[in-house]
């Protein structure tokens, strides 16, 4: 079960630090003003000019990305920050995998033979939203020693 959000600030903050806090926000369904209504609507992106919220970008459980004039929802009924490997949409819980074990597998490259206490947060924090099962054989192994050589030094 993830955090219920309050509002488009609410849903702002959370995408704004993303990196920091991993997750998306998923809706049970949005519902536009013209009555079609999409399930399971992971919502991506918040424009904002000033204090006035503008459009939503979100996308649909067929991996269709729409952006709509907050004018034209009628309703985002109980949206949620849920880590990634909670989503029920299948088609971006997908590309947020394989972005998530992309950018995971790159600060493995990165940090090479010297893993930081920060490196180690954030891959944490990553596997830990993303799920183990979706790591590759290869990073599972990599993962593994990186923690077997963490306690041998601590």
């Amino acid at each position: 079960m993830g955090t219920p959000m309050n509002g488009l600030r609410d849903m702002k903050a959370i995408l704004a630090n993303e990196r920091k806090v991993g997750g998306a926000v998923e809706a049970v369904f949005l519902r536009l003003c013209t009555g079609e209504k999409y399930r399971n609507a992971c919502i991506v992106h918040i424009d904002q000019l000033g204090t006035h919220y503008y459009s939503v970008g979100f996308v649909t459980e067929q991996g269709e990305r729409m952006i709509v004039n907050v004018h034209d929802i009628s309703v985002i009924s109980a949206p949620e920050h849920k880590k990634i490997r909670e989503l029920n949409n299948a088609a971006y819980k997908r590309e947020a995998i394989n972005e998530k074990w992309r950018y995971l597998q790159r600060l493995f490259e990165i940090y090479e033979g010297s893993y930081t206490v920060h490196f180690w947060r954030e891959a944490k924090m990553i596997i830990d939203d993303i799920g183990v099962d979706a790591l590759s054989p290869e990073l599972s192994l990599l993962v593994s020693n990186v923690q077997g050589q963490a306690a041998r030094t601590a």
